[in-house]
């Protein structure tokens, strides 16, 4: 990651990152009730965003509803632009990487504009593969989506999700590895119990005794903990509800505005964590949440307009593929997610305490520039 600024100016940056938290909270009130959950607000919407420069009347009207780009207007793709350059940047703290390719039909030839503006905002590859052979076609897909995020998703794109009628398929893959700033320390791991509606489960609990950014919001009925990765750009952010079947009522009244007041409230303080080990995967067809969100008409063959990808106005989203890989332990944590958009064509000074020993929520995040780049429920031990 870079040191030099990803915005243009302080308004870009804020209406980013207001876009990013809004379309995240969004989706995971969307995402299965009463279970792990963990996924990329950042790699969909920026898959998301290559697909809006296409996208043209009601189509695109509902994209900027949807994913919040209304926010940033005219700047929405020179944001993303600047922030995927930004990330681009390396660093010997963490490993955070992103990248985008476009697969392309050999039958279809795509508005050229359409291309050069993915290249320029998004630096995608593109590839033309025959999407007839199905199979072998996916494999390829997979292939480049494994290699990008260090073997963690496998087989975003499914064996048999692929046809002769298949136009495109946008591509985002990100990748991050990080070591905590103060790791925990192995010999003060302990099984514990972990508490939520359905009963207790026993899991290995982490501890340490150090000096985190917290807060205590009785108010809110939370404990917010951030624990940052070496380096200090980016943090772990955990919200842990005071009751044990609290994590309802919490995600209710999740906004962009609690969210920021959260982070505006964390102090330096003396902080006694138990945090579980865990690692969790997902995997989402996301048509039917982003369709219930209001972005219907991209899905819906007789109302799509991608115009600017296809002048034809045959060319409509068939699916959105999601999947994404988290592991924390006592190093720090790895996490990974890709997402794919398939088109198809018609034809205080006391020690606090926080034990994380019922479902939460955690965010990892960019905290320099106040953008989450994954989002996660833990509701139970696997």
């Amino acid at each position: 990651m870079a040191t030099s600024q990803p915005f243009k100016n302080k308004e870009t940056a804020t209406a980013f990152g207001d876009a990013n938290k809004a379309f995240m909270l969004s989706l995971l009130k969307e995402l299965p009730q009463a279970s792990n959950v963990f996924y990329s607000p950042f790699s969909i919407s920026t898959a998301l965003a290559m697909v809006h420069l296409g996208a043209r009347t009601d189509t695109l009207k509902e994209m900027d509803q949807v994913l919040h780009f209304d926010k940033m207007g005219k700047e929405t793709h020179s944001a993303f632009g600047g922030y995927l350059e930004y990330l681009s940047k390396k660093t010997g703290d963490i490993t955070l990487k992103t990248a985008n390719k476009i697969y392309q039909s050999i039958r279809f030839k795509p508005e050229e504009t359409f291309m050069i503006e993915c290249e320029k905002h998004f630096k995608t590859a593109a590839e033309s593969l025959d999407f007839s052979k199905s199979a072998v076609a996916s494999s390829k897909i997979n292939s480049w989506v494994s290699q990008q995020t260090e073997n963690k998703i496998q087989n975003l794109v499914p064996a048999d999700a692929l046809n002769a009628l298949t136009f495109m398929v946008l591509i985002n893959a990100i990748y991050f590895k990080g070591n905590w700033k103060r790791k925990f320390q192995s010999k003060n791991t302990r099984k514990m119990e972990f508490r939520n509606e359905k009963g207790n489960f026993m899991t290995d609990m982490m501890y340490q005794k150090a000096s985190f950014r917290f807060c205590h919001l009785p108010d809110m009925q939370i404990n917010a903990l951030d624990i940052p990765y070496q380096g200090d750009k980016l943090s772990m952010l955990v919200l842990l509800p005071m009751a044990v079947d609290g994590l309802n009522d919490l995600e209710e009244k999740l906004s962009e505005r609690f969210l920021n007041g959260v982070i505006s409230h964390l102090r330096e303080q003396k902080v006694e964590v138990h945090l579980p080990k865990f690692k969790m995967e997902s995997t989402f067809e996301l048509r039917p949440h982003l369709s219930d969100l209001g972005m219907s008409s991209a899905f819906d063959e007789n109302k799509a307009d991608f115009s600017a990808i296809d002048n034809s106005k045959n060319v409509y989203i068939n699916e959105v593929f999601h999947k994404a890989f988290v592991e924390v332990n006592e190093e720090g944590s790895e996490a990974a997610a890709a997402t794919a958009v398939k088109f198809r064509t018609r034809c205080v000074q006391i020690t606090q305490e926080f034990r994380a020993n019922h479902p939460f929520l955690f965010f990892i995040r960019d905290s320099v520039n106040d953008v989450i780049l994954f989002s996660g429920r833990f509701y139970q031990p696997m």
